[in-house]
């Protein structure tokens, strides 16, 4: 047992030391200092999705979550296959969220801190994918993040408001389930780019319908890129 955890302790040591050798192998400091101010070394080190002020961040693209948190959500609900950070990051911007999980320990690990106007289902295989049915609602948000993504694309579409929109990540791994969607006469918008924890590049897709209308949170959009220069123009 205690060479078990020396070893994995030692592995883990080793990922994060490449990770951060990674980031500077031409020698210049610039890379390091963007992925800093997204707060990256802390997602690697705690291995969980957060931003740098340590606020829950959905384990996106960081392209895709930018893009997200610029817009006023505050009337929309959401149904989510796949609880986390996530969970939590939609909660302090939306109406109300429905999650959607298997794994018994991670339920119990994230129940207990939402919010109110959060809720959490634990399923198993025979109802995965029909606990949409069940809870009997349409979602303007709905999101695909877990497992049986393929299934849960073919399905997303009967939930979903006439104006809503589908988020699928690691969509670059899942082309069917993209390509489903997109047959559903929606509009592909891919995020490509890094986000937490990972030391890959990965895309995070969300797809509009054709009366799609999301509003900024102010009057401005877009919001300044994280690590971007404040620029104005005439």
């Amino acid at each position: 047992m205690l060479k078990s955890l020396l070893r994995k302790s030692f592995i883990k040591l080793i990922k994060e030391e490449r990770m951060l050798r990674w980031l500077n192998v031409d020698g210049t400091a610039f890379p390091r200092n963007i992925l800093e101010k997204y707060g990256y070394y802390e997602t690697v080190r705690t291995r969980k999705p957060i931003d740098l002020q340590g606020n829950h961040l959905p384990w996106f693209t960081y392209p895709a979550i930018e893009y997200l948190k610029q817009l006023d959500l505050s009337q929309k609900t959401v149904l989510e296959w796949g609880c986390g950070n996530s969970s939590l990051f939609f909660a302090k911007r939306v109406s109300f969220i429905d999650s959607v999980e298997d794994d018994t320990d991670w339920y119990n690990e994230i129940k207990g801190k939402l919010p109110r106007n959060a809720a959490l289902h634990l399923v198993n295989d025979s109802n995965y994918i029909s606990i949409a049915e069940t809870l009997c609602k349409k979602y303007d948000i709905i999101i695909i993040d877990a497992k049986r993504r393929d299934e849960c694309a073919k399905v997303a579409c009967n939930y979903l408001n006439q104006d809503g929109v589908i988020i699928i990540d690691n969509s670059d791994w899942f082309k069917n389930s993209s390509k489903t969607i997109r047959e559903n006469d929606f509009i592909e918008v891919d995020f490509h780019g890094f986000g937490p924890i990972n030391d890959y590049a990965w895309t995070t897709s969300i797809f509009f319908s054709r009366t799609s209308k999301l509003k900024p949170i102010g009057d401005i959009q877009p919001d300044f890129a994280i690590g971007g220069l404040q620029h104005i123009s005439d």
